[in-house]
């Protein structure tokens, strides 16, 4: 299929296999498809139609780790880079959420600073004002 890219992941667990008896591969759709960036299950003979299954799903978003353990793999060491690139989004998603808690904290902090500094002002020229120098 043009415009898909082929991922797949693989370790110790029990393997998705096809119609054909074969493992499952993991495709991401291109940029060109349908649907980019989404990831399907495919029989690995799609190519030849005589060997095929004819075997297609899409891999569904809360499916992915499922998807890294047992959907059709190719070596643990890509099985690692998907694992890590999972890991790598959530932490990613885990840092904008505490850089923006960040700077609302410093942005309150720095208005308390400025009402504290207006508040002994104004109580710094209110004692001032009543009573008299010199005495």
């Amino acid at each position: 299929m043009a415009g898909s890219s082929k991922s797949s992941s693989a370790s110790g667990f029990s393997r998705k296999r096809c119609g054909c008896g074969d493992d499952v591969v993991v495709f991401t759709a291109g940029s060109k498809a349908k649907n980019p960036g989404k990831r399907f299950r495919r029989c690995p003979n799609w190519k030849d139609v005589n060997r095929s299954c004819g075997l297609f799903e899409w891999v569904e978003e809360d499916d992915k780790l499922g998807d890294l353990l047992g959907g059709g793999c190719c070596n643990s060491s890509e099985m690692l880079i998907e694992t890590l690139k999972l890991k790598n989004s959530k932490l990613h998603m885990k840092l904008e959420k505490e850089r923006t808690s960040s700077r609302l904290t410093k942005k309150l902090l720095l208005m308390a600073w400025v009402m504290l500094f207006f508040v002994c002002m104004w109580c710094l020229l209110k004692c001032k004002c009543g009573t008299k120098f010199g005495v």
